[in-house]
């Protein structure tokens, strides 16, 4: 019932403006139409950022390959980008020096290729993402090798998950693809509208997403006890 009258209220004038001197409603409409030209620009602004964005994807997309590279084993890094990598910024090089004292260099293991679990990690230590990944599933996230994204034709973009084999599912890749509504918001923002994720194909037994509880088969002894205990509270 509350829920129905505060809809009620939305959208309806407080009787402010009306209440106002015909010189000063007609400035506060003036107003209105100053908005809506900033409105327009907004829009425009954020349409050029959006290919602004698209173009320098293409730039970075060379780097995200080779990271994947790097990541899976196929490639090493060059000596130019370990030097790069070394070198620290001010505000890092004391936790670079606290690291270099509490951690022993380990020596090369030629059985390891790339860099395992990088994903999970980087999803585990992400601020925003890391209460999202639940321990049911990390067995299956360290299967994760790569994570892509590409720009729709139309205002959206789809993440593109790649996975090796593993004993959860059946899908080299998953994808989420999110979609945005045609017309802009007033302040030119895009706005979101849905999402479109791949079906998962499960193992037998292995759906992350059922529970199974396990039911204890309670003896007879323990059946016999309880019906007494029952029946001696009616009497």
């Amino acid at each position: 019932m509350i829920q129905n009258k505060l809809s009620g209220l939305v959208g309806q004038s407080s009787g402010y403006v009306e209440n106002l001197p015909a010189n000063v409603r007609r400035r506060v409409t003036g107003l209105k139409g100053v908005q809506k030209e900033h409105a327009k620009l907004e829009a425009q602004f954020q349409a050029e950022v959006l290919e602004l964005e698209k173009a320098y994807f293409a730039k970075f997309t060379p780097l995200y390959q080779k990271r994947s590279a790097i990541v899976n084993g196929t490639s090493e890094p060059t000596d130019a980008e370990v030097t790069a990598g070394e070198a620290e910024d001010d505000d890092d090089e004391e936790d670079a020096e606290i690291e270099k004292t509490t951690s022993q260099e380990q020596p090369a293991d030629p059985s390891i290729k790339g860099i395992p679990e990088f994903w999970l990690t980087a999803l585990r230590n992400h601020p925003s993402l890391a209460e999202l990944v639940t321990d049911e599933d990390e067995a299956a996230m360290k299967s994760l090798v790569d994570i892509r994204m590409e720009y729709l034709d139309q205002p959206g973009f789809k993440l593109i998950f790649e996975f090796a084999n593993n004993d959860f599912f059946n899908n080299k890749t998953l994808t989420k693809t999110y979609f945005y509504q045609e017309e802009t918001a007033y302040g030119g923002d895009f706005v979101y509208d849905h999402a479109v994720g791949d079906k998962i194909d499960w193992k037998s037994g292995k759906d992350l997403t059922v529970k199974v509880e396990a039911k204890k088969q309670r003896n007879k002894s323990e059946f016999l006890f309880c019906r007494s205990i029952y029946y001696s509270t009616q009497n």
